[in-house]
């Protein structure tokens, strides 16, 4: 499916705030492939220093990863992971890995150099967890140099009529549990909203501010310190539903972004709209990534359908 160009509008909030909830705009959905979804990647280790980015890989509009993990001695997650396809090469990329849901400290950025075959591992992830093991790439940096480079009303111009840079993640979330783990109790009922009587249209899987339009705004601005609400939106068709944890990094770090919690449980519903609000505080001053994950948690270690990667969000903070 095409999609026709998305207006962006950058929300204001002052000290303290809350941005007012608008109405719900359903939105046609990005096709999967504008995702990012073949599974593929490479990497390099993060203290090095780094060759500069040159030509593209494969095919550029896509990135593509072929990608093993296993359980390494001593409960570490290891990755084998191939770079295919990227629009430039090395491609930097932040590996993201939760054990029942708490994102764990994996050194930072990596970089994955095209075509060649790297291992990388993480500590204990498998010894911290009992329930699920995810992860994850992200892009890295977390805000693209085409947005940096912009001031908030330079960017509110800019992307006026069209969606900002890099808003979407590099790969979908991956699921493994430990020898014996079961899903994290849910209610019988899903956490699903559905408020209409007829077919339910398509809508962005993706991170959006709550402003003043009615509009789901990919650019928000705010005094640091101030709290904004976000509003986390996935349409599962017929292959994407199940139980989630949903989960959101800003700048690549978890944040307590539900009731105070980092994480929160859901069940996705195949035609029905499941929409989560959460809450960021401004940490400081410039451009910042709110990048929301749906984590898998269906029975068993590899479910056959995974949730579609969300789409991200970006905030500015005045000084």
């Amino acid at each position: 499916m095409s999609s026709p160009s998305l207006r962006a509008f950058l929300v204001h909030a002052s000290m303290g705030s809350r941005a007012s909830a608008g109405p719900r705009a359903s939105r046609p959905r990005w096709p999967a492939a504008a995702a990012a979804v073949a599974l593929g990647l490479g990497l390099a280790l993060g203290g090095v220093t780094r060759a500069e980015p040159s030509e593209a890989c494969g095919r550029p509009g896509f990135i593509g990863l072929a990608s093993t993990a296993t359980l390494a001695p001593g409960g570490r997650l290891r990755l084998h992971l191939t770079l295919t396809d990227a629009p430039i090469d090395p491609l930097p990329v932040l590996p993201a890995v939760f054990a029942d849901g708490v994102l764990l400290e994996t050194g930072g950025p990596i970089a994955l150099s095209c075509g060649a075959a790297h291992d990388w591992e993480t500590e204990a992830a498998f010894t911290l967890a009992t329930r699920a093991v995810h992860w994850a790439l992200l892009p890295w940096p977390p805000v693209p140099p085409a947005l940096l480079a912009l001031g908030p009303d330079e960017a509110a111009a800019r992307y006026a009529t069209r969606l900002p840079p890099g808003l979407g993640p590099w790969s979908d979330v991956a699921l493994l549990r430990p020898e014996g783990a079961l899903p994290r109790p849910r209610p019988v009922v899903a956490a699903a909203r559905d408020d209409r009587a007829g077919p339910m249209e398509l809508v962005d899987d993706a991170v959006t501010w709550w402003g003043d339009q009615d509009e789901r705004a990919r650019l928000a601005r705010a005094a640091t310190g101030a709290t904004l609400r976000f509003r986390l939106s996935y349409l599962a068709g017929p292959r994407g539903a199940g139980p989630v944890v949903a989960t959101c990094l800003l700048d690549g770090r978890q944040i307590a972004a539900f009731a105070g919690a980092p994480t929160h449980d859901a069940v996705s519903i195949a035609g029905r709209l499941l929409e989560l609000v959460g809450e960021v505080t401004v940490p400081g001053p410039g451009w910042h990534r709110l990048q929301c994950l749906l984590l898998p948690d269906d029975p068993g270690e590899r479910p056959s359908t995974w949730p579609r990667p969300l789409q991200a969000a970006y905030l500015w903070g005045d000084p």
